[in-house]
């Protein structure tokens, strides 16, 4: 069985540099303080002590349209290794926002090894439009609320003192999400940054994700202030590894680019399990018990056609995973109660029947592609099923250095991991009318070495796919192409990709990775 990787943690990483837009660590004594007036400065992201990536953030003052405004911006870049696969990222925001600080405009542009994506905000009185390459999209919009350098401005204003609890509400474009913020100033802590042991405040922050199209998740971490408000260290936990973003000069920060990367990520996000399957494609049904460290089990994981989440206790549940497989197809409907696979039916939405910058159905190579499959001469399963295996063949080569390509850019390259697996598996389905969706979950991988170092059986992050055929979301997954799903895997969330990113998938992982507790209860054998 191939080991199946993720890009999320990536996005943990840029996500957490983004959400905190503020939290920066500033060192007067390697360069300038960045002040309310505006400035900028570096930071040197390292993991281990190891450098995996830097971050410039600009504050500056101007003129638009006659009304004076404030310009914040900022640029990541992360480079590590995948799987030995150089890893090379780089993400852009720059927002403007009215002095008193209400959000009004914002670009974000992600580059991840294929073509740039780029999203255009807009505010205007109750709306907030949303355009990219594919169109645009209308919400509803919270009027007043500031922009991503919120907490920045707010510290540097009014510096936090010991036992004080502050609330700072903002819009992050880069996560596609309003953030409230809880900070919490806990006490002096003697803190070495860069050699030098300096006197800081502590203050622990707890951060609500309110994604626009989805739902909520909260992420903890800590940063340390001087006295005037300027953050010299940030720290985010990352499973059982942690992100550390200290300032730095210029030439400190990028000088990293030009040597090959030292940190591999690939053994984060592993959940080991108690136990092993032994034969995971052939299991008509595989029973979990999952322990969250915080929330229910039931708002972590979903209920669907093939996932019946059974509550223990305020802790931990049991998940019951049905296999739907070809070969299994008769216990679909025998392995669980059918009320369950009713209460899974549904209807499907524009956005999983749509066009967009990442699945553009109108490309013609994409329309050839499809057309090979003779869908007149079958239902709508038996087309779903040959589409899977269809990108099982045309993805010929397995490479982890790309973050997020397009449909298009896949068929050219004919290369990706499970992202690309799925992305153009969904845009096949569209292109047969057929509504599609991307699924996160974990998959069980029964691997004994990773990167040369000994590892127990474990379920690891993974993306598949969905797609509605009389009411009911049935898995597919072309990475294994077994004809659907097999019940070695746990379902978290979905997503369209009507926003053009994988930000809602990585508000669901912030939910559960270095979270959660898998145990493996054995059912019936497999026949």
């Amino acid at each position: 069985m191939k080991v199946y990787r993720i890009i999320f943690l990536f996005f943990l990483i840029l996500a957490a540099e983004v959400y905190l837009a503020g939290c920066r660590k500033m060192d007067t004594v390697v360069s300038e303080a960045m002040l309310p007036s505006g400035g900028e400065y570096w930071e040197l992201l390292t993991i281990k002590g190891k450098p995996v990536g830097f971050q410039q953030t600009k504050l500056s003052f101007e003129e638009v349209n006659g009304e004076s405004v404030r310009r914040f911006e900022r640029q990541s870049r992360i480079i590590i290794l995948r799987y030995g696969n150089r890893f090379d990222v780089a993400l852009k925001v720059n927002s403007v926002s009215k002095l008193e600080g209400v959000f009004l405009s914002g670009t974000v542009q992600l580059n991840g090894g294929g073509e740039p994506i780029e999203t255009i905000y807009q505010t205007k009185e109750d709306q907030l439009i949303v355009s990219n390459s594919s169109g645009q999209t209308t919400l509803s919009w919270k009027q007043g609320m500031p922009g991503p350098e919120a907490i920045l401005y707010e510290l540097l204003n009014l510096p936090m003192q010991t036992g004080e609890k502050r609330q700072v509400t903002f819009f992050e474009p880069a996560m596609h999400s309003y953030v409230n913020a809880t900070l919490t100033a806990c006490g002096i802590e003697q803190i070495n940054v860069n050699g030098v042991t300096k006197k800081l405040l502590r203050i622990e922050v707890q951060n609500r994700l309110e994604l626009l199209q989805a739902g909520v998740q909260t992420v903890s971490e800590t940063l340390w202030t001087d006295a005037g408000g300027n953050i010299i260290t940030h720290e985010i936990p990352m499973d059982e590894q942690t992100l550390l973003a200290v300032r730095v000069s210029q030439e400190k920060a990028l000088e990293f680019q030009g040597k090959t990367p030292s940190v591999e990520l690939g053994n984060l996000g592993v959940v080991p399990l108690n136990d092993s399957i032994s034969q995971p494609h052939q299991m008509p049904k595989i029973e979990f018990i999952v322990e969250t460290q915080e929330g229910l089990p039931t708002n972590r994981f979903p209920q669907t056609s093939f996932q019946s989440v059974e509550l223990i206790n305020e802790k931990s549940a049991k998940i019951t995973v049905l296999a739907a497989v070809n070969n299994i197809d008769a216990n679909i409907n025998n392995a669980l109660d059918n009320a369950l696979f009713e209460r899974g039916k549904s209807e499907a939405k524009p956005e999983d029947l749509a066009s967009n910058q990442l699945m553009n159905l109108n490309d013609p190579q994409l329309i050839a592609l499809a057309n090979q499959v003779d869908s007149d001469s079958l239902t709508s399963r038996q087309t779903a099923l040959a589409l899977e295996r269809l990108v099982h063949n045309t993805i010929q080569k397995t490479t982890f250095s790309i973050g997020l390509a397009s449909s298009s850019e896949i068929l050219k390259s004919k290369s990706g991991d499970c992202t690309e697996f799925a992305v153009l598996l969904a845009a096949l389905c569209r292109a047969k009318k057929i509504p599609a969706r991307i699924t996160l979950g974990l998959v069980y991988t029964p691997f004994q070495q990773l990167n040369g170092e000994p590892q127990q059986a474990g379920m690891v992050f993974h993306l598949w796919n969905e797609v509605l055929i009389d009411g009911i979301w049935y898995p597919l997954d072309a990475v294994l192409a077994l004809g659907g799903a097999d019940a070695a895997r746990i379902k978290i969330t979905d997503t369209s990709l009507a926003d053009n990113s994988l930000a809602p998938l990585c508000h669901s992982l912030l939910g559960v990775l270095g979270q959660i507790r898998i145990h493996l209860k054995k059912s019936e054998s497999p026949p």
